[in-house]
């Protein structure tokens, strides 16, 4: 998982993190001024998410529902526009007790549910089953806020590169169909360059949320089939249930078996 910072004043982020890997920005105006190009400008390296307060606005990856911005009844209006537009990933921000209330919104207007970045204000870096991201930090000195985010981000990490990594592009998308809900194992072809990754997709219900699944060892070889990669359990922290997106980087991998357990078809990522 990864940190994102967002503030009012770009300026403050850097006061705790000159190299953040991802920072989040408003791009319209409601009450105060929104993030200029110069401001985006100083985080060259950073991902960078796009936030919009108003539900008319044809723009962003995140619409904001809150008290004086958008609102629940707002958010699938917004979304469904944005999907109009070829943005397929629209994400909502909320707080977790406005979260029953968006998706209800999402169920009764018949709209496909967005992905969700949630403010928790737990002071934990966790994120809820069916988020893509939680806020668990708010107003930390000096007036940041500070979210977890999910290894992958539809819409966000497919348009621009990570921080101090290749430019990330999706080469395949593939949808495994488990044989049965015991350990199975998948080969993947990848593309052996230096950027090679795969990202994990469980499938996300009209719920907003996803069925928990499991990623066990991943093994990959290059070209001179010599192992490359990781093996991610063995890492002793390493959390294999997954409910969200998830990236395995596997530079210079041609080819890689991942082993898994789930009860439901799921999507995998090449990208190159």
């Amino acid at each position: 998982m990864r940190t994102m910072y967002d503030a009012l004043t770009a300026r403050n982020i850097l006061k705790k993190d000159r190299r953040p890997a991802m920072v989040a920005g408003y791009i319209d105006r409601i009450r105060l001024a929104p993030w200029t190009a110069a401001d985006w400008a100083l985080f060259p390296d950073s991902l960078h998410v796009r936030i919009v307060k108003k539900a008319s606005t044809n723009d962003g990856h995140v619409l904001d529902v809150e008290p004086g911005d958008a609102t629940p009844e707002q958010a699938p209006g917004w979304a469904a526009m944005r999907r109009r537009s070829g943005f397929a990933h629209p994400v909502v921000y909320c707080n977790r007790s406005t979260w029953p209330k968006v998706k209800a919104a999402f169920s009764r207007q018949g709209v496909e549910p967005p992905l969700y970045w949630i403010a928790t204000a737990t002071g934990r870096p966790e994120i809820p089953t069916g988020a893509i991201a939680a806020q668990y930090l708010l107003d930390v000195a000096p007036g940041i806020d500070i979210s977890v985010v999910a290894d992958f981000w539809p819409g966000v990490d497919t348009a621009a590169p990570l921080a101090g990594q290749p430019g990330v592009e999706i080469m395949e998308r593939i949808t495994v169909t488990p044989p049965n809900a015991g350990q199975n194992t998948v080969r993947v072809t990848l593309s052996g360059s230096a950027g090679a990754a795969l990202v994990v997709r469980p499938r996300i219900n009209g719920e907003g949320l996803a069925k928990p699944m499991w990623v066990g060892n991943i093994y990959a070889w290059g070209s001179d089939k010599t192992g490359v990669g990781h093996n991610p359990k063995s890492d002793p922290h390493y959390n294999d249930r997954m409910t969200s997106h998830r990236r395995f980087d596997l530079p210079g991998a041609l080819w890689a078996d991942v082993e898994y357990s789930a009860a439901e078809a799921f999507e995998i990522d090449v990208v190159g």
